[in-house]
């Protein structure tokens, strides 16, 4: 899902029906700007599940315990992969420019804070912002388990209105939605309630709205209250993805052992396919003129690049195990 999310800007265009890249725009922005919208809150929601589940954080050695674990799992695979990019982007530039083929997209840094800026206000390997937030909400694990112990978890309350507003205070870190998912799965997770149990009981109402809001987000684009909406999906549709998941679990146990079996290569796959990957597979897709943004096989383009994505980061990891296994354990995060 994450993957999908980057195969196209960030900026969302709303389809204009009766236009021949109706069809394109309609596709591309349901699978990269709706449906996966619900991967990284689901993240949030099952990291605070776990880190809170049976742990009292009032204790000092849980504290230290976890981030000790964090610093092997986020902070150091974190620091290599902006720092590698960096590098990348560096020599990039300076190659061209010895070469003398120039630089299209010249990089350079010139100052140390804009140095500092790519490793946390502008990460510069931007889909590891969640990495980001979710030490930043480890690191404040005490608190935040004091906060819902003393709130008896009603805190949740105010922080489901400012997600499903959109709020954001602005200060790198310290998102809305990392907060209120992370905080949602800790109060479920201190309290030891199941999700599912939970989930069951809504289950068809939270269906419906989820693939109501799906289908119709990426025409409401435009629209002031898409925010609200878009959230909304967010909720329903990762409620209906862990219903999902555990009917699979029930009626085809093997599927979710391979899928179990892929785990190994999420935090790889979730970090490099931005590092030139999306882009090398671009500029292959677009070469030929059919497949293009504005050509009749946009949308077969379009997956084409996903799938090339998916090819050149599996390729990737197998030729790191290769060469240097450690390096790659260490990429991973020890996964």
């Amino acid at each position: 899902m994450v993957v999908a999310i980057h195969l196209i800007s960030d900026k969302l265009t709303l389809p204009q029906w009766g236009t021949s890249s109706w069809l394109y725009i309609y596709v591309s922005e349901f699978l990269s700007h709706s449906l996966p919208r619900i991967a990284v809150p689901m993240f949030f929601f099952i990291s605070g599940y776990y880190a809170f589940y049976k742990k009292d954080w009032s204790q000092r050695s849980i504290w230290t315990g976890e981030l000790k674990k964090r610093v092997k799992t986020l902070l150091i695979p974190y620091l290599l992969w902006n720092s590698i990019y960096l590098v990348i982007l560096l020599a990039k530039t300076q190659v061209g420019l010895r070469l003398g083929f120039g630089a299209s997209d010249p990089f350079y840094i010139t100052s140390f804070t804009q140095l500092l800026s790519y490793y946390w206000w502008d990460v510069i390997v931007y889909p590891l912002w969640y990495i980001r937030d979710l030490m930043v909400l480890c690191a404040l694990g005490p608190i935040l388990y004091q906060i819902l112990s003393w709130t008896r978890g009603y805190i949740l309350l105010p922080l489901l209105v400012l997600f499903l507003i959109g709020w954001e205070c602005g200060v790198a870190g310290f998102g809305t939605v990392s907060f209120f998912c992370f905080m949602l799965g800790g109060q479920l997770g201190t309290k030891q309630i199941d999700p599912l149990e939970v989930i069951q009981r809504v289950k068809y109402l939270a269906g419906v709205i989820a693939i109501g809001t799906v289908f119709a987000l990426p025409l409401l684009s435009g629209w002031a209250g898409y925010i609200v909406v878009h959230n909304i999906y967010i909720l329903t549709g990762s409620a209906s993805a862990l219903l999902v998941m555990q009917y699979i679990g029930r009626r085809s146990p093997e599927v979710i052992q391979r899928l179990s079996d892929l785990n190994k290569y999420v935090f790889f796959i979730y970090a490099v396919h931005t590092v030139l990957l999306v882009n090398w597979a671009r500029g292959i897709v677009f070469r030929v003129p059919f497949l293009s943004e504005d050509g009749s096989g946009a949308v077969l383009g379009y997956l084409l690049i996903g799938v090339l994505t998916l090819a050149f980061s599996f390729a990737s990891y197998a030729i790191i195990k290769k060469i240097a296994p450690r390096t790659l354990a260490i990429l991973s995060g020890g996964r």
